[in-house]
């Protein structure tokens, strides 16, 4: 069993892989900004180095295309992240900055800053940015619910003249796209379905066999470690999800979990549920999973993890 301090650095490290294929990554752009138009092609993307100064994003790609050249970022939010807005704001203005930094260190180098105005900014004034856009794709399991943009974060009457920043962001939970990449695809939706406990789905839906590391990609989104540890000890490298998904039930059955949720609504006692949903948490079962075996209320499982906490 994954250990559940390391669980989400796992999970973040499976989906930043899978996003770094440039494949996956020009198929995500396209569909989220460019309504599905193939503008951004995977030969004109190249990896580059996500840390800047002391933070580390994501992915963080350099796009050369059509509209020139851009940085193009992802940010992995298995749960809401309550000043994403300002997070993203900071991340971009990085990305900018470090650009101001080179551009000044070249022109005191070569000592080719001539005029007043350009002594006072450091560059020239034919001297460009690359832009930087940014995608925030949230794994939760509820809707985001609190800032979509800055203004979200000020209590304040008049924000017309506020610049608004706001958030490009997919929540998969609910997300409709349609992805012209199988592989991406497939990893939505089935994680969609997970998030949203619809196991029959699945098991009709999902007949096929997937590459093994694509199904630890959905394990990971979906932030169950049961099923993550289940499919890394498969020796198969084609995985009928499912399959694992009905064997993990018929594991949870014969741990005795489901029974021993039962016995304790025989007792009528909430003390009796809360030790049983505790027991379910600490093994990394995720909250859709749980509350689909067990049948109680999304407050009585957050009461449980409070207590856990």
């Amino acid at each position: 069993m994954i250990q559940k301090e390391n669980s989400y650095g796992t999970f973040d490290q499976e989906i930043n892989t899978f996003f770094k294929d440039a494949h996956h990554f020009a198929c995500l752009i396209n569909t989220c900004l460019y309504q599905g138009q193939e503008i951004v092609k995977p030969e004109d993307l190249m990896l580059v180095d996500p840390k800047i100064q002391a933070y580390t994003r994501d992915v963080l790609m350099l796009w050369n295309g059509r509209y020139g050249s851009y940085y193009l970022g992802i940010e992995n939010q298995l749960i809401e992240n309550y000043p994403m807005p300002y997070r993203i704001l900071q991340y971009d203005c990085l990305v900018y900055k470090d650009q101001m930094d080179i551009l000044e260190k070249e022109h005191r180098k070569k000592k080719d800053l001539r005029s007043s105005e350009e002594f006072l900014s450091g560059i020239k004034e034919e001297d460009k940015l690359i832009p930087c856009i940014t995608i925030v794709i949230y794994y939760g399991t509820r809707p985001w619910q609190t800032h979509f943009s800055m203004k979200d974060m000020f209590d304040v009457k008049d924000v017309e003249h506020l610049n608004e920043y706001k958030m490009n962001l997919i929540e998969v939970h609910s997300d409709t796209h349609r992805y012209k990449d199988k592989e991406l695809d497939l990893v939505f939706s089935m994680t969609r379905d997970i998030l949203n406990a619809n196991f029959n789905t699945i098991r009709n839906k999902y007949k096929q066999g997937i590459p093994k590391q694509v199904a630890l990609v959905i394990a990971s989104m979906a932030k169950d470690e049961e099923l993550y540890q289940q499919i890394k000890e498969e020796e198969k490298e084609v995985i009928v999800m499912c399959e694992s998904l009905d064997r993990m039930r018929e594991e949870a059955k014969a741990e005795g979990m489901i029974l021993g949720r039962r016995d304790g609504l025989i007792q009528g006692e909430e003390k009796a549920e809360l030790r049983i949903l505790t027991n379910l948490l600490k093994k990394g079962i995720s909250d859709s999973y749980i509350l689909e075996i067990t049948g109680v209320s999304s407050e009585l499982l957050m009461k449980a993890k409070q207590a856990i906490h």
